[in-house]
């Protein structure tokens, strides 16, 4: 029996729910629905975590479950990022259950793990793994799984440690070629699969014609087959559809509901053919390794796919430069260990051509390096960038207190950074979030407070650390700087997220 046995292949992801926070009604009502729609259609299997859809997530969920005797089973996720010991694991997910309404959960998730080095932290005596162990034991959570956004080698060797039972990992057609050695690998070792961004976080949909060749003769709907060939191989046992309306979860659900006119191996064969031979496509076959300059060619060139592609609007941005740069960028540092974050925008390529010569769809490396160099520039996105950023903000202000809002992965990620750069500040932290359910919570050992505070406290500066909703919140913040209290963005309008 595999850990995902039981459960409907189409499985509910939260992070897209039509609601904008804690004060949407008509948008928490119409997320309840969603779910409620999704429960009575058979889906079972529910994917989610704090920060999802703008922290209403679970606030759904909960009200949702309330109003429904339908069995399911949902996650609850801990990150290396946020929390590192057993003790704060079970913080953790105590947490997110009472979130819920629930006493227990099926799925205890050891979320996005970059690589086999933070695989081994969690695993450590006393860490993250340990409090999952705990938890199982006393029956709060049933199964122990993780999330990887791991190198194709590391996600491997974590499946063949037989520590997780199940393990949620990105494929698509866009990334078969990296991806099914790791599903062979989840496959022999009797580890489960659930799949997150079955459509390349949204390509497929938006160039149905360009993926026309996913489609088997009599197939007219290109999502259809492309989840269809997200699901072929056996060790696949859900995918992750993250929904914004009923009309979405309907046309997703035909992929488990109508007739396949193709056999699952068949598909899989046959579609995989075809993306090895798309043009200027790299199939990342990683024949141009061995840059004398150490730039990760093959990285770089499998994440400039993305730029084949139309992108009409990502994280609320609708300048059409910028969401190419949002996602070519995307993942690339997810946590900042994953593949390619580069110290400093220059390009260090020697142009010696050797990448070009060993290329086998002869693709343009060295004018692509070029461009990629050059968008990371313009985009912030470089380790040089985000420390020039931060000493603008915050270096030599004779700060007192600072604000970051909200708390979270950005916040977090601001006050490494600044450590890391700079050292200890001569200021102290302090965070603030609009959500009621986490006032009086600490993320990364700092306390939360609500935004009715901020006169009391007094923070010299607030810092608007989220992307997608920066200008929502700067715009509900203005108010304070009549009171002294100054506030700036995290991100410059070129900017990608420092965070995705």
């Amino acid at each position: 029996m595999g850990v995902f046995d039981g459960y409907f292949p189409l499985g509910l992801g939260t992070s897209h729910f039509p609601v904008q926070g804690p004060d949407d009604t008509a948008g928490i009502e119409k997320s309840v629905a969603l779910v409620c729609h999704a429960l009575d259609k058979g889906i079972n299997y529910i994917d989610t975590a704090y920060p999802y859809s703008a922290g209403m997530a679970h606030a759904v969920l909960k009200e949702a479950f309330r109003q429904t005797k339908t069995p399911f089973g949902v996650t609850v996720k801990v990150m290396r990022d946020m929390d590192k010991t057993a003790d704060d694991a079970r913080r953790r997910a105590e947490f997110q259950l009472k979130a819920m309404g629930l006493d227990r959960a099926a799925f205890f998730v050891c979320w996005t793990i970059p690589s086999y080095e933070s695989f081994e932290e969690i695993m450590s005596k006393g860490g993250i793994y340990d409090g999952a162990l705990k938890l199982k034991e006393e029956g709060l959570v049933d199964h122990i799984c993780c999330s990887l956004h791991a190198t194709q080698e590391d996600a491997i060797k974590i499946i063949e440690s037989g520590t997780v039972e199940g393990v949620t990992i990105s494929h698509s057609l866009l990334s078969s070629i990296q991806t099914l050695p790791v599903l062979d690998a989840a496959l022999k070792h009797k580890v489960d699969v659930a799949v997150m961004n079955p459509l390349g976080g949204g390509i497929i949909p938006q160039n149905p014609d360009f993926f026309a060749f996913s489609r088997a003769e009599g197939e007219n709907n290109t999502v259809v087959a492309a989840m269809r060939f997200a699901k072929a191989h056996p060790a696949v046992k859900i995918l992750l559809g993250g929904v914004r309306s009923h009309d979405e979860l309907d046309e997703n659900l035909k992929a488990f509901t109508e007739p396949d006119p193709e056999a699952a191996e068949k598909r899989l064969v046959r579609v995989s053919a075809h993306v090895r031979e798309l043009r200027d496509f790299c199939t990342g076959c990683d024949y141009c390794a061995g840059c004398p300059a150490e730039i990760p060619v093959s990285e770089i060139m499998k994440k400039r796919n993305a730029l084949l592609f139309g992108v009409s609007e990502a994280y609320n941005r609708t300048n059409q430069e910028l969401t190419r740069d949002i996602r070519l960028f995307y993942n690339h540092a997810r946590l900042e260990t994953d593949e390619w974050f580069p110290d400093s925008p220059e390009n260090p390529c020697v142009h010696c051509g050797a990448c070009e010569k060993k290329c086998t769809q002869k693709l343009r490396i060295m004018d692509a390096i070029e461009d990629t160099y050059h968008r990371a520039k313009k985009a912030g996105f470089s380790r040089k960038a985000r420390k020039e950023r931060l000493e603008d903000l915050l270096v030599d202000k004779g700060y007192r207190l600072v604000g970051l809002y909200p708390n979270g992965g950005f916040a977090n990620r601001i006050v490494a950074y600044y450590e890391k750069f700079f050292g200890k500040p001569d200021f102290t932290w302090t965070q603030f979030n609009s959500d009621p359910k986490m006032w009086g919570q600490s993320t990364g050992g700092l306390p939360i407070h609500a935004p009715s505070e901020i006169r009391e406290l007094k923070p010299d500066v607030i810092v608007v650390c989220t992307y997608k909703y920066d200008k929502d919140i700067y715009e509900s913040l203005k108010q304070y700087e009549e009171e002294g209290v100054k506030i700036v963005k995290l991100h410059r309008e070129t900017d990608v997220p420092w965070v995705f």
